[in-house]
Order: C-alpha cells, then structure tokens, then sequence
C-alpha cells in the first residue's frame, strides 16, 4: 500500500502503478489546453464587447452613423442631415404624393401609390405624409387581387343575361352568382333581380299564339271559333239570302202586273 500521495496517483484503478512517461504525456497535454484557452479569452472578449457596444450601443428610438447614435426621423418626414456630437438629426418634412410611415433615417420618402382605373381602381382614402393611398374597385367590380395597401386589380361584376337572374349579388370582394330562370318562367333584361312567370292565356279567357321561353313571356290571342260553328252561321246566312231572293222574285212581279192591269182599265175607262 503505497503511503506517498505521488505514488498514489501513479496508480491505476486496478491498483497497478502507472507507467512515468503516461503522466508526463498527460500533463503536457493538459498544460497545452490551458495555454490555449487563456491565450484566447482577450480575443474572444474584446470581440464579444465589440459586438455588443454595436447592438445595444443605440435604442429604438436612434440609429447609428460615425460613431453617434443619432434620433430617427419621425413619420411623415426625411433625413435632411445627420447628428453630430453637437447637433441633432435635422429632419424635414416629406414632399407632396410621397409620405413615410414610420421613424425613419431616409434620406427620402416613399412615392404615393396611383389607383389607376384601367386595373379597375379607384382612391379609396387619399395619400398622407403618413400613409399611403388606400384603392378600392370602382363601381361594379370587386377585388381579385389584394396587398397590405388595399387592392391593386379589380374585375367587372359578372352581367346575368337574359334567361337568367341574379343569385347572389356582387360586393367589392365577390363577383355576381347568376342563375337560370326555372320552367314556366322569364327574365327578358340583364339584370334581372328575379324570373316573371309566363302569362297564363286560358287563365285570361284568351288562346296562346306563341309558348313562352326564358327570355320571353306568353303570346296570347282571341280563341278561335270552332268550325262547326262557322259552319251554321254561314249555312244560316246562306238560307236567308235564299229566301229573301225567292220573296222578291216570288211577289215583286205579281205586284207589276197588278199595277198595269189596273191602268189599262182605268185606260180603257176613259176612253169609253
């Protein structure tokens, strides 16, 4: 059993003693190691300040340029000239159709965005030094298209054609749902909030001419007279003619031959 603390930590677990030249080569290894971790600590650390002095050497509230942290601009204006160790961020306010919308170091500021009709738009809330102009589709069109300043492309509203009606109508974020006009029914223009049923020509004592369609309504006419009846009539009519003939021939010469036997006797009267 070893008495001396050295020999005790030439010994290996097993209670061996440890070979001298494995000791000598463990400590030179371990001196090594810490020769390179205390030779690299100054570097390490004068980096690390470095980049923490440039993180949070400034607020929110400042940028950073040559050293100063200098006040950002406020929105609705631009950098005209940065702070020094005597003066203050100079600033100056944004130009006419250009704004800023938030603290800013820009030396300029953004143009205003145009609606432009042919994309379908129209100015939904005009432009400001602080915000943007808002488009919106203009009348009869919804927006297919949008962005985090509004819309930027609008269609027109679907148009229901004869035949059909409006389902659902059109928003400025949904088109227009047409929808067929069902049997016995008509829409004659576009846009027809709903189908007209077909007139019922029986119901009005009158006869249908031409049957309804989806884009026409019933034509409806006189009833025709069965003919039969014509038939009668015309036979009825023929009678009379007939016999009113047959009187005039029957009675008109009897009467013309009365009246002349009557003059010669009043004649032969006179001369007598």
């Amino acid at each position: 059993m070893p008495t001396d603390p050295a020999e005790g930590e030439r010994m290996t677990r097993t209670g061996q003693p440890q070979d001298e030249g494995m000791l000598s080569l463990k400590k030179w290894k371990y001196d090594m190691g810490y020769f390179k971790v205390t030779s690299w600590m100054p570097i390490q650390t004068y980096l690390l300040i470095q980049f923490c002095g440039l993180a949070y050497s400034c607020g929110s509230a400042y940028y950073e340029i040559n050293g100063q942290c200098c006040h950002l601009c406020l929105p609705g204006t631009r950098l005209y000239m940065h702070c020094t160790e005597y003066t203050s961020t100079f600033c100056v306010p944004c130009p006419q159709k250009s704004f800023n919308d938030e603290p800013n170091s820009r030396l300029n500021c953004y143009r205003c965005t145009g609606c432009d009709p042919a994309m379908g738009l129209k100015t939904y809330r005009q432009c400001t030094p602080t915000s943007d102009t808002v488009c919106g589709p203009l009348d009869h069109h919804y927006c297919t298209k949008t962005d985090n300043k509004g819309c930027s492309f609008a269609q027109k509203h679907t148009i229901c054609r004869p035949g059909q009606f409006i389902l659902r109508s059109g928003t400025t974020l949904t088109n227009t749902e047409c929808g067929d006009c069902p049997d016995k029914t008509f829409s004659d223009e576009s846009f027809s909030a709903y189908c007209k049923p077909h007139r019922d020509c029986q119901t009005l004592g009158l006869q249908e001419i031409t049957a309804g369609t989806n884009t026409s309504d019933s034509e409806c006419g006189p009833r025709n007279i069965p003919v039969y009846i014509v038939t009668v009539f015309v036979l009825l009519a023929l009678a009379v003619f007939l016999a009113i003939i047959f009187i005039l021939w029957k009675f008109l010469p009897l009467r013309g031959r009365r009246e002349r036997r009557t003059c010669r006797h009043i004649w032969q009267k006179e001369k007598e």
